[in-house]
């Protein structure tokens, strides 16, 4: 593992049966996990008085999801009642500082992670938590960059993914594990997501410093809303830093 932890946050509903894919939490191996079981409140009831009826449940649910880790995993649990999930999972980030936030969804074996590069400040974060995460899997990654048709000469983003291959193969990840596309495309987004569907998991970055509503810029969020893969975000916290 690395000497400075990667954290990532795995959020989980404790009032319903979800819970992350095996495999998913396979990959996640290498990180340290902060696993928040959230349970929603109704308009009409406060947190505190569903944290009185079923805080027990909440806490024996998280518990339960927590040993689906593999056992070399370092997993903190907490659970919180909330109104606003969003909100809240975004604070609890903060407050933990967490780089990646998973978006929980049914996988197959990782054999095959997509990650969308674009030319932002938040591009050497999402190359370090995917070399973090390949640390101790065999899957292989395709760093993917959709040219928007007139923007840029193909050849800039050629060069771009050149140098994000670069930085994965410094960082230990055999070359022969790392694969590029680089496509002029009409529609960024549905390319991301045609691309999505060849692969197991993807890794995204958010353009603002809030995971709140899936604010990540136009590209991202059509993105997360519509495939059906496990996604992880990589938080941009530049502008938190920065205060």
């Amino acid at each position: 593992m690395s000497d400075t932890a990667l954290t990532v946050l795995v959020p989980v509903d404790v009032s319903s049966e979800e819970r992350p894919d095996p495999d998913l939490l396979d990959l996640l191996r290498p990180a340290r996990i902060v696993l928040v079981g959230w349970y929603p409140v109704p308009d009409q009831v406060t947190p505190e008085q569903m944290r009185d009826e079923y805080e027990s449940d909440a806490v024996e649910r998280i518990e339960d999801v927590a040993a689906d880790f593999p056992a070399e995993t370092d997993v903190e649990t907490l659970v919180v009642f909330t109104p606003d999930r969003s909100t809240t999972i975004d604070r609890v980030a903060d407050d933990y500082h967490a780089a990646v936030v998973v978006v929980p969804r049914d996988v197959r074996p990782v054999e095959r992670v997509l990650v969308p590069i674009r030319g932002d400040a938040n591009i050497d974060r999402i190359l370090a938590v995917v070399g973090t995460l390949l640390e101790e899997s065999e899957a292989t990654v395709t760093l993917f960059h959709a040219v928007p048709s007139g923007d840029e000469d193909v050849s800039v983003g050629r060069t771009l993914l050149d140098g994000a291959v670069d930085h994965l193969v410094d960082a230990g990840v055999a070359a022969d594990r790392v694969d590029t596309a680089v496509v002029e495309s009409e529609s960024p987004a549905d390319d991301i997501i045609d691309a999505a569907a060849n692969h197991d998991v993807l890794v995204i970055g958010e353009t603002e410093p809030s995971l709140i509503e899936h604010i990540l810029g136009d590209v991202p969020t059509r993105v997360v809303q519509n495939v059906d893969r496990p996604v992880l975000v990589v938080r941009n916290t530049d502008s938190s830093d920065s205060e």
